[in-house]
């Protein structure tokens, strides 16, 4: 019988036998999932050198060392946070590839619409895992079971950890987990100069560009009294969705004049590093996302030109720490790329002999359907908030809104080339976007861009070309040099070069890598992306990669 006293007896015996069963368990879950973050960046350690060893051990150490120094149900209630962080950052690592602590540092360089469209899908998700997280705290706090540790044991422990920590250069001590989330978002809230430059240069949330940086440009012997040169630094627009390189059959053609090359890689996936690198000197892979030194503008201005940056303001001054001689940021409701175009204009009617312009544009950066006009977009779509989601069952939806936004970019381009057509002097325009975007491509099922590793399809971009006839004439070797290479593997970093040679501009070079277009015959070399500050990877490991995932579902094509 339930009530028999040897039953009773037995059940109060079992009791104290189960319950620091379950409190173990639970305490192993609990340090488990202060861990994992770290164990989610492993795939980062691409050479498994100082910093790689530390980030996979530290995490560990850390954790234990708190459970050693903090009381037995305390130790639950002070780590919630770094768990709830944890499983965030997790869980953004597993289901985008991304590392919001990285992209944290940067969040300046986002627009508020920019990081709603990337959140709002998980964000039902991201409630989910908090709430879990909170009842298994709870779980572990109210059966906690481990003893407390000794003093002695104590001791050992934070000794170890203070030689440990002497021991590691501070650049690897800022990056441990879970000491990067504190220190990433007090280097953000207190908006310190000093602070950011000694946790995380590579940030550059304070202009890090030297005024006494110098290109040593000049212009060469007998090039033109008046000129004109303008970069358009695109953004999110893929080669493969242009119809000259074989894209979607109704986006428009690019201007019939230019020309366009399809083979481009960019020098990394996400704007904050691919721009950088695109104006400066800089190879990818350097330390820090915004070189000390001037950018290609600072050539520009010891040669004469009069130097403009035109953007918009969700293209901030901080992505790239522009030095143009004049910097403005057009503040518009809703970010069209058209306001772009009366700045433009006032800028072709300024009276300087010698003009250069970057315009630096929004193209076709998700949410896709903010870029177009559905009334004049080659294909219909649903732009509701729910088929724009990234959803394998949305891809053909969010794929035909792309294809929209690339015609408008095309568009965009092709209103400025009208523009300069009408210009008496020389004109030569650039244009590149800064990285692309991943459309379920291959059967990793990968979306977007600015993720912790690059793949084949954000990090690919088109290039395009234009004279007007007055460049032409007066260079019509190297127009025709131009054009038999636009066919050829190139680089971002080409690109500078060759703008810089087409406005009569000779500077110093260190990097033997850069190739000028226009004089240049393009060599055998390897083509690197950026990872990360001090990272890199061979193009062609990413097309690899991407041929071993395969094709994509059927469902996300």
């Amino acid at each position: 019988m339930p009530g028999h006293p040897r039953q009773r007896a037995s059940a109060a015996t079992a009791a104290p036998r189960h319950r620091p069963r379950l409190g173990f368990v639970l305490e192993a879950a609990w340090i488990a999932l202060l861990v994992a973050p770290a164990a989610s960046r492993l795939p980062d350690a691409l050479a498994w050198q100082l910093d790689d060893v530390a980030r996979a051990v530290a995490p560990l150490w850390l954790v234990a060392l708190l459970r050693l120094l903090l009381p037995r149900r305390s130790f639950f209630a002070a780590t919630w946070p770094i768990a709830a962080i944890g499983v965030l950052v997790a869980g953004a690592s597993l289901l985008r590839g991304i590392d919001p602590l990285d992209l944290f540092l940067q969040l300046r360089t986002y627009a508020p619409a920019e990081l709603a469209a990337a959140l709002s899908p998980y964000a039902g998700m991201a409630l989910g895992s908090l709430t879990l997280v909170t009842a298994l705290a709870w779980g572990a706090w109210r059966h906690a079971a481990s003893r407390s540790p000794s003093r002695r044991s104590r001791a050992v422990a934070a000794a170890a950890t203070l030689a440990a920590a002497l021991a590691l250069p501070a650049a690897t001590l800022v990056k441990l987990w879970p000491a990067e989330p504190v220190l990433a978002a007090a280097s953000v809230a207190a908006n310190s100069h000093w602070l950011a430059n000694r946790l995380y240069p590579e940030a550059s949330t304070f202009d890090p560009r030297d005024p006494a940086a110098s290109w040593h440009a000049s212009r060469a012997p007998g090039a033109a009294a008046h000129e004109t040169v303008v970069m358009i630094v695109g953004e999110s627009v893929r080669d493969d969705y242009l119809k000259e390189c074989g894209g979607p059959a109704l986006v428009r053609p690019v201007d019939a004049d230019a020309l366009v090359a399809c083979d481009v890689v960019a020098g990394a996936d996400q704007t904050g590093a691919s721009v950088p690198l695109l104006i400066s000197r800089e190879l990818p892979g350097h330390p820090v996302r915004v070189s000390s030194d001037g950018s290609f503008l600072r050539a520009l201005d010891e040669s004469g030109f009069a130097t403009r940056w035109i953007a918009l303001t969700h293209q901030r001054r901080d992505v790239a720490w522009p030095d143009a001689a004049q910097v403005a940021f057009t503040t518009i409701a809703h970010d069209s790329d058209a306001w772009l175009i009366p700045a433009l204009d006032a800028t072709l009617r300024e009276p300087a002999s010698l003009k250069a312009v970057v315009l630096h544009a929004y193209n076709a950066h998700d949410p896709y359907c903010q870029r177009f006009d559905p009334a004049t977009a080659p294909y219909p779509v649903d732009c509701s908030a729910r088929s724009q989601h990234w959803r394998e069952e949305s891809m053909a939806t969010k794929r035909r809104s792309y294809a929209d936004a690339v015609d408008a970019s095309v568009g965009f381009v092709n209103q400025v080339i009208a523009r300069l057509r009408q210009q008496p002097e020389p004109v030569f325009l650039v244009f590149s976007s800064d990285h692309g975007d991943a459309l379920m491509d291959d059967g990793r099922h990968i979306v977007g861009h600015a993720r912790r590793y690059p793949t084949r399809w954000d990090s690919h971009v088109p290039a395009v070309f234009w004279a007007n006839d007055a460049w032409r004439r007066a260079h019509a070797a190297q127009w025709a040099r131009l054009a038999a290479q636009k066919g050829l593997p190139l680089m971002h970093m080409d690109l500078v070069p060759t703008l810089l040679d087409a406005a009569g501009v000779r500077y110093d070079e260190p990097r033997t890598q850069a190739v000028d277009l226009l004089a240049q015959a393009v060599p055998a070399r390897q083509r690197l992306v950026q990872v990360a500050p001090g990272r890199v990877v061979d193009w062609q490991t990413l097309v690899g990669e991407a041929r071993v995932a395969g094709p994509a579902a059927p469902a996300a094509r």
